[in-house]
């Protein structure tokens, strides 16, 4: 078993992960069960009796615990051995490894290379923020590391909070509205700059933050006053956007971008390894990782879909397998998450005294509702790991409609105008709507350039730049969205669907039948395909 998670506030998004015999056969995020988005601060409960109940064991059952904090004071063992005694009656051995040991091991052994370069770069994690190592059969060896605060997601998180967003959370936000400033109007290469060696992030700009100290929390700011003296800006508190604020994001993704292709090339020539594999939060930057697979000298790019810190989880659980010798297999989907029957479902509905019909073909009636421009909460099959909704728990709507975009933030998501949404498309049509240098994109972790004569058609995922977060999909994969996929293409000659995930502004995706009739009836959603049962207003 695989966790993360911790007693400080510092420490989120917590997970848990069951490998048996090196295979994953489970993976839940905490805030799926207990509703409290990122879980701040709490050690996994519900996910791992979760994790527990979808292998069919108990606790006794597990041979190892596997952790990070591999450089925190020998107490955290005492802490998580009384989680686990007091909560599951029985603790087995534990193992901690180092927190980018763990975004590594979670990021090459699940890419399926047999050799990679390894990049994990997050705010920090066991002191470091940056390593760079080389992954092989003979397990993942650190060739280069900088230490906090020499972080690439702190300097994010710095223009984060000045852009009025809260980090540790925001930072998708800041690179939705990249796309509509001018990236020359701030230079930001006095703060963060290249070296032979990698890059330098000038501290100077932000508060201090002594040597084992924990991280300030994500309420409090992490820049100071010379930064917004040198930019000319205070922190952004009105509820508009002013232009000056979207031309600041545009120059921190810039230069966020400037380090990571510079990282990427250096160590690429330095090992002559073109194969990359990347973890850490910041390799959710989805418009950087563009960038990367687009350079001359990387082959082939993959970035592990659940990089996020509860991706720490499957990381240590990767370590502890490896260190007994078990072999681990290329992730090729990410439905590892809960499920339920129709008799669980159909109770559900009968107990919230909703009216609702049992189909004869879900994905007959999703697709024509789709094809008539209905908005439509889809609830299917095991619930993904990750932060990305991949067809099992997803808001689908048509990406040619009408306003589809204003209308499913404003009506559906409830949240800012500006911000875009993923698409998922048929694995064989990819090509035709997206220029694309690999052959699929199953986890939504890389944006594309929307081909321009598809613009128009493509209205509804086509971001103010042009590109698109783009989720292939094959029958491989998952099967009842494939044919969800093919059946619209069917009605309306497009095999893309607008694809955002199942939840409301600032709630985490829903994981059972009651959050998702509750999310439907407090939103614009018009209709909700749950099992094979439909409800419709």
């Amino acid at each position: 078993m695989g966790i993360n998670g911790g007693v400080r506030p510092g420490y989120q998004d917590v997970s848990a992960v069951l490998l048996r015999n090196g295979e994953l056969v489970a993976a839940v995020e905490e805030e799926r069960l207990n509703r409290i988005k990122f879980s701040a601060g709490q050690l996994p409960v519900l996910s791992v009796q979760e994790v527990l109940k979808i292998a069919a064991i108990g606790i006794y059952d597990v041979s190892v615990v596997a952790y990070h904090g591999s450089t925190w004071q020998l107490s955290i063992e005492s802490v998580l051995k009384s989680h686990f005694e007091n909560y599951f009656g029985f603790c087995p051995q534990i193992k901690r490894y180092h927190h980018h040991d763990c975004h590594a091991a979670s990021t090459f052994y699940s890419s399926g290379f047999e050799e990679a370069l390894v990049i994990t770069v997050d705010g920090s994690g066991d002191g470091i923020s940056t390593r760079i190592g080389v992954g092989d059969k003979n397990g993942i060896r650190t060739i280069r590391e900088f230490a906090r605060p020499q972080s690439l997601g702190i300097f994010y998180s710095m223009i984060t909070q000045l852009c009025g967003f809260t980090r540790d959370a925001d930072e998708y936000k800041l690179m939705g509205l990249a796309a509509y400033g001018n990236a020359s109007a701030f230079d930001l290469s006095e703060i963060l700059y290249t070296t032979p060696e990698g890059y330098f992030f000038d501290t100077g700009f932000m508060v201090d933050i002594i040597p084992g100290q924990s991280s300030p929390s994500r309420y409090e700011m992490l820049f100071n006053k010379r930064l917004t003296d040198k930019l000319g800006l205070k922190r952004r508190t009105s509820a508009g956007i002013e232009q000056p604020y979207k031309d600041l994001a545009a120059a921190a993704q810039q230069q966020l971008e400037k380090m990571l292709t510079h990282l990427v090339k250096t160590y690429v020539q330095q090992t002559g390894i073109k194969k990359v594999c990347m973890g850490g939060g910041v390799a959710l930057n989805c418009l950087a990782n563009q960038k990367i697979e687009a350079l001359n000298e990387v082959d082939a790019l993959y970035i592990q879909p659940a990089s996020s810190d509860s991706g720490i989880s499957l990381g240590a659980a990767y370590l502890a397998s490896v260190e007994h010798c078990f072999s681990i297999q290329e992730i090729t989907h990410v439905f590892y998450g809960n499920s339920f029957t129709d008799a669980e479902i159909e109770l559900a509905l009968q107990n919230c005294n909703v009216e609702y019909t049992r189909s004869e073909n879900i994905i007959e009636e999703a697709a024509t509702a789709l094809a008539e421009n209905k908005v439509v909460g889809w609830f299917q099959d095991r619930m993904e790991f990750g932060p990305r909704a991949l067809g099992s728990r997803s808001i689908l709507a048509n990406a040619s409609a009408e306003n589809i975009q204003s209308i499913v933030n404003q009506k559906v998501k409830l949240r800012e105008g500006f911000r875009p949404f993923g698409a998922s498309v048929l694995e064989e049509d990819f090509h035709t709507y997206f220029k694309a240098k690999c052959t699929a994109s199953p986890f939504m972790t890389k944006v594309f350039d929307v081909i321009q004569q598809h613009q128009t058609l493509l209205k509804g995922v086509t971001h103010a730049d042009g590109t698109c977060r783009v989720q292939t999909v094959n029958t491989q994969q998952h099967k009842t969205y494939f044919e969800l996929l093919s059946a619209f293409k069917q009605k309306t000659g497009t095999g893309v669907l607008l694809n955002t995930s199942f939840n409301l502004n600032h709630e985490p995706i829903v994981c059972t039948p009651r959050q998702a009739i509750a999310s439907f009836f407090a939103s614009g959603l018009d209709v909700l395909a749950i099992g094979n049962f439909v409800i419709r207003k």
